[in-house]
C-alpha cells in the first residue's frame, strides 16, 4: 500500500486543485463527461480545445456528496478550520438548491426534464454527513424530505422477488446500482433518526439484489422491465466497486446474511478487474480506456474486501492505489481518460470524478466518512 503520507498528500493536492479551479460559494462547478453524444465524441473536441471557455459548468449533488464527505475527512485528519468551513458552506449550498418538494434539479440539459434518484440520494447523503458532525435539524429534516419524495414520486418496481427503485420519476429498466444506493441511504436515515419507517424498503431491495446477481458475483447493469430491455454489462468493475462499498457500509449499519453473500460474490468478481499496470479494466471485455476514477474506486473496494478477508489475491488494492498516484498531475488534478478508441484522450478537469477520487484516496484512513475514524 502506498504510505498514509503519500495518500494524504495526494488528497490534499487534489482538494487544493478543486478549490482553485472549481469551487465557488459552496459549490463545485465544472464540465462533465456527460451522456450520449457528449460522452461518445464531443468531449474529446472540447478537451483538445480546452482553451476555449466552454459554457458547461454543471453542479451535481453526487459531486457535492463526495466532496463534503472528503472535506470532513480532511478536517478530522488535520484539525484545520478551513476544511470545516468548506464542508459547512458546501452543505448549506446543497440545502439552498433543494426544491420545495424535496428533490434536486438534474444539471445536464439532456435530462433537465427528469428527476434522478442518484442526485437526490447524494443530496441527502451530503446533508446527513454534516448532520453527523453538527446536529442541525434542518440538515436531517431536508434529507428526510428527499426520502419522502423518493417513496411518493420516484417509487419502486416490483420484481419476482423484492423490488427495485426507479432510476427517474419516469420508470425505465430496473438498475441494481440505484437500489444498492437507496438501501444505504435508508439505513443512514434510520441511524440518524431512529425511525423504523426507513427500514420499510430495505428487505425488498435486498431480495431484488439477491435475485438478480449473476453466477460470477457481478450485479447486472439493467434488469429487464416493461420499460427497457436487459443489459447485463456496463463498466462492470467501476459500477460493481461502487456497489461493493455501499453494501459494506450497509452491512456495518445493519448486518444481514443477504448483504454478506452479495459482498462475497462481488469481491471475487472485482479481483478480475485489475489490469497488469494496476489500472481498472474499462469493462468486462476491454482494458481501455483507462479512467482514473474507476481505478480509485476499485482500489478502495479491494482495500475494504482485503480488510474483511473476502479475497485471496494479496496486494491488489496496493497496486491500484499506486497506479492512481502515478496518474496525478503536477497541479494535483486528474484527467478523465486515456486510450479512448485506442488513441484519444480526455484531459479536462471534471469535478465529479475528481471528487470521487478524492474520497477514495482517503478511504484507507477514514472509512466511509461518517464514522469520524482516522487510522494511522
Amino acid at each position: 500500500m502506498p504510505t498514509r503520507d503519500e495518500l494524504f498528500s495526494a488528497a490534499e493536492r487534489l482538494h487544493a486543485h478543486l478549490v482553485r479551479r472549481h469551487y465557488s460559494a459552496g459549490l463545485l462547478r465544472g464540465p462533465d463527461a456527460g451522456v450520449r453524444f457528449n460522452l461518445r465524441l464531443w468531449r474529446f473536441v472540447k478537451s483538445a480545445l480546452d482553451f476555449i471557455p466552454w459554457q458547461d459548468n454543471h453542479v451535481f449533488m453526487q459531486t457535492q456528496g463526495y466532496w463534503i464527505l472528503a472535506t470532513w475527512m480532511l478536517h478530522e485528519m488535520t484539525g484545520e478550520p478551513r476544511y470545516r468551513g468548506v464542508a459547512r458552506e458546501s452543505t448549506e449550498a446543497v440545502l439552498r438548491l433543494q426544491q420545495p418538494e424535496g428533490y434536486w434539479i438534474y444539471p445536464l440539459p439532456e435530462r433537465k426534464h427528469l428527476i434522478a434518484t442518484v442526485e437526490g440520494d447524494w443530496g441527502a447523503i451530503a446533508l446527513l454527513a454534516t448532520y453527523a458532525r453538527e446536529s442541525l435539524e434542518d440538515f436531517r429534516a431536508c434529507a428526510v424530505c428527499w426520502y419522502d419524495f423518493l417513496v411518493a414520486k420516484i417509487g419502486f418496481q416490483a420484481h419476482t422477488q423484492g423490488e427495485a427503485v426507479n432510476y427517474f420519476q419516469r420508470p425505465r429498466g430496473k438498475v441494481p446500482n440505484n437500489s444498492v444506493e437507496v438501501l444505504w441511504l435508508c439505513l443512514r436515515l434510520w441511524k440518524a433518526t431512529g425511525a423504523k419507517r426507513f427500514l420499510e424498503h430495505v428487505g425488498p431491495l435486498l431480495d431484488f439484489l439477491q435475485a438478480v446477481r449473476l453466477p460470477s458475483g457481478e450485479l447486472p447493469y439493467i434488469v429487464e422491465s416493461p420499460y427497457e430491455v436487459r443489459r447485463e454489462h456496463y463498466l462492470c468493475y467501476q459500477y460493481n466497486a461502487f456497489q461493493f462499498l455501499k453494501l459494506a457500509w450497509s452491512q456495518k449499519l445493519n448486518p444481514d446474511v443477504r448483504i454478506a453473500a452479495l459482498m462475497l460474490g462481488l469481491a471475487r468478481f472485482l479481483e478480475k478487474g485489475v489490469s497488469a499496470n494496476g489500472a481498472s479494466a474499462a469493462d468486462c471485455f476491454h482494458t481501455l480506456p483507462e479512467v482514473d476514477y474507476y481505478t480509485a474506486v476499485l482500489a478502495a473496494a479491494l482495500y475494504e474486501a482485503e480488510q474483511l478477508g473476502l479475497i485471496g489475491t494479496p496486494g491488489l488494492s496496493e497496486k491500484c492505489f499506486g497506479r492512481v498516484l502515478e496518474r496525478q498531475r503536477p497541479d494535483g488534478s486528474f484527467g478523465y481518460s486515456t486510450g479512448d478508441y485506442g488513441f484519444l484522450r480526455d484531459g479536462r478537469s471534471y469535478p465529479r470524478p475528481q471528487a470521487m477520487t478524492l474520497f477514495h484516496l482517503l478511504y484507507p484512513m477514514c472509512g466511509d466518512g461518517f464514522e469520524k475514524k482516522v487510522e494511522s
